[in-house]
Parts: structure tokens; C-alpha cells; sequence
């Protein structure tokens, strides 16, 4: 396994073969009253490989962050997780210890309300990183571009696995339409949330990107050229590409006949997105990473805000089929089952590519 980040784990080629084949990595994961929104992320992150060996090697314990709010606990229990799924000796398991931990620090997920999966995943994220942070040396900033000093702003020297495997970065840069002044920002990502295009039955990922990241106009903005309002053309750009890309749709919205009551309805736009070889370089500036992405794992989600049901998909870094996980059941299916109108979130990875 080729490892795009520079994050040194302790596994050779052997321990890896060995660690996957001593459990399958088949297992489910019990409903605990419409967690099915948590179990399909938990899936996901478990066909990970990079984070699987992580977690199974038990070197995430040399990065334990006991001086975040949650001391660790959430790393520690997703750890505790991970290891039971590809133990090989369970059918499926319940994820109480987990989905208690998590309702400690987020009162939304301590009920038996069906939640968002993209929400949990989002904040599943930040938690992460936060429980599992390492001190680096701090760079020269003198010998920094721009980009490259607005990540070190942001990361402040604290990095973890987590950051490195799954976090971008974005450009966002305003041009005045009269003078063609200039100013660019960055911010970090642990995933793109793209909208759909209006009205669309069908559409492809490719559509989504352009539309996320094409030009909209900004009336009124503060020219710092021209010294008045002026209209102006914000622009996106990824200038720094992830290992592991999410990519989640915005199905869901106010609908607008509807807004005072804040009724939300679903786009089942059907998204024709490749199992293989997504080419990101016209997306993102010339930045560090492979730009060629393969596809390992799909949050679906069915239904409606009121009443919906969550699924993944994933393909096993073992067999190298696809399975659908269906809280505590597991399937195999075919590779042309995995695209379909219920697919929420994408799980890309370029680590192994050459």
C-alpha cells in the first residue's frame, strides 16, 4: 500500500495482509433506534484502509490527545469499534459504548431522532482530529506561498492522521468586474458539499464540481481598488487535494412554498459519478497530491427527511468486491448496483495509485 501522507505507520506489506485476513471486515453494525445514519458513516470509515491499519495496530495510542473536550474518548471508542468489525468473530455488533460517547458531546445525537449522516460525519471529523493531534516542527514561514502559510495558520504545527488523510484546502478569490482587482482566502475541508443543478433528473459529478466551483457575483463588494462597492466574481479553486476525497450532495433543502413552516423536501436527482479514475486536476490549482481518485465507499440515504433509512456501500481492500451494509446485515452486490438516486456521500481515495 503506497501511503500519499507523510505519516510514518509501523506496518509492513505482511502485517497488513495479516491484519485484513484475521477478520473479515464483513461485520454489521445493530440498529440502535434510527442509527442508521451513524452505522452507515462508521462503514465508510471502516473500509478505509489507511485509518483501519491505524486503529488495528493500535498506533493511533501514540497520539491520544487527552487535553481536547472529549480526552480521546471518541478516537478510543471508534478504535474500540474498528477492531471488534474485523475481529472475525461477530456477525454484527452494537455500537452502544460509541454512540454514547458521541451523545455526550452532542446533545442531537443522543436520541432516537433520525439524524444526518453528513452532520455526523462532518463533526465525527473535527473530533478525530482533535483527539488524535501531534506537534510538528514549525515551518519557515518566510519560504511559504500563500497557500501553503494558510495551512500552517490553520493547523497551528498540530497535524493527526485524520487531517492529513482526509482535509483540503480552498481558494475563494473575489475579482473586481471593474478594475479586476483581486483577493484570494483559503479555508480547510474535510469534504465538498456540492449542490445539484435546478430542476435536474439526471446529472453527472462532474456537473455538481463546475457548479460548486464556477463563478457567482457578488454585488456590493468593498473594492479595495476602486475605494466603493463594486460588483465582483468570487471564484473557487481547490488548492490542495486530500488522500481520501468525500464528496456530499445537498439533497436536501427549504422548500420555498413552504418556508415559514421550514419544511425540507429531497432532490432524487440520479448523479452518474465514475467507480474509477475521477480525474480532479480540472478542478484544483497545480497543487501536491494524485489528482486520480477511485471510488470505495458510498452513504446512501432513502426516503425522505421524515422518514428515511441509511445503507452504504463499500468496496473491501480485501476481495475487492462491493458490499452493501445494511445496519446488521451485510451483502455482496455487483458494481453496477452502486450507483443510484439515494447516493448522499462519495468516499474517493488516491492512496495506493501510483
Amino acid at each position: 500500500m503506497a501511503l500519499k501522507v507523510k505519516v510514518r505507520l509501523k506496518y509492513s506489506q505482511n502485517h497488513i495482509v495479516w491484519l485484513f485476513k484475521r477478520g473479515r471486515g464483513l461485520t454489521g453494525l445493530k440498529n440502535l433506534g434510527n442509527t442508521c445514519y451513524m452505522n452507515s458513516i462508521i462503514q465508510c470509515l471502516n473500509n478505509t484502509a489507511i485509518l483501519v491499519t491505524y486503529f488495528c495496530n493500535k498506533q493511533y495510542l501514540e497520539h491520544v490527545n487527552r487535553s481536547h473536550s472529549t480526552r480521546g474518548a471518541i478516537a478510543e471508542e471508534l478504535a474500540a469499534v474498528v477492531r471488534a468489525l474485523w475481529s472475525g468473530q461477530y456477525r454484527f455488533i452494537a455500537i452502544k459504548d460509541l454512540r454514547n460517547e458521541v451523545g455526550k458531546h452532542q446533545r442531537a445525537f443522543r436520541g432516537n431522532e433520525q439524524q444526518d449522516s453528513h452532520e455526523f460525519l462532518t463533526i465525527l471529523m473535527d473530533w478525530l482530529h482533535l483527539d488524535l493531534q501531534f506537534s510538528i516542527k514549525p515551518p519557515q514561514k518566510e519560504s511559504l506561498g500563500a497557500a501553503e502559510r494558510a495551512w500552517h495558520e490553520y493547523t497551528r504545527c498540530k497535524e493527526s492522521l485524520v487531517l492529513r488523510l482526509f482535509y483540503g484546502q480552498m481558494r475563494s478569490t473575489v475579482r473586481c468586474v471593474r478594475c479586476g482587482e483581486r483577493s484570494a482566502t483559503y479555508d480547510s475541508f474535510s469534504n465538498l458539499s456540492l449542490e445539484l443543478p435546478a430542476a435536474a433528473a439526471r446529472c453527472t459529478l462532474q456537473d455538481c464540481l463546475n457548479l460548486y466551483l464556477n463563478g457567482e457575483t457578488i454585488p456590493g463588494w468593498n473594492c479595495p481598488k476602486c475605494k466603493e462597492k463594486r460588483d465582483a466574481v468570487k471564484k473557487l479553486d481547490i488548492s490542495r487535494l486530500p488522500p481520501v476525497l468525500v464528496i456530499h450532495f445537498k439533497r436536501f433543502y427549504v422548500d420555498p412554498k413552504e418556508y415559514m413552516s421550514n419544511t425540507y423536501r429531497k432532490k432524487q436527482t440520479y448523479i452518474d459519478f465514475p467507480l474509477e479514475n475521477l480525474d480532479m486536476s480540472q478542478f484544483s490549482l497545480h497543487c501536491p497530491g494524485n489528482p486520480m481518485y477511485n471510488l470505495y465507499a458510498v452513504s446512501n440515504h432513502y426516503g425522505s427527511m421524515e422518514g428515511g433509512h441509511y445503507t452504504a456501500y463499500c468496496k473491501s481492500s480485501v476481495y475487492g468486491k462491493w458490499y452493501k451494509y445494511d445496519d446488521h446485515v451485510v451483502t455482496e452486490i455487483p458494481a453496477t448496483e452502486v450507483k443510484s438516486s439515494a447516493a448522499y456521500i462519495l468516499f474517493y481515495t488516491s492512496c495506493g495509485r501510483s
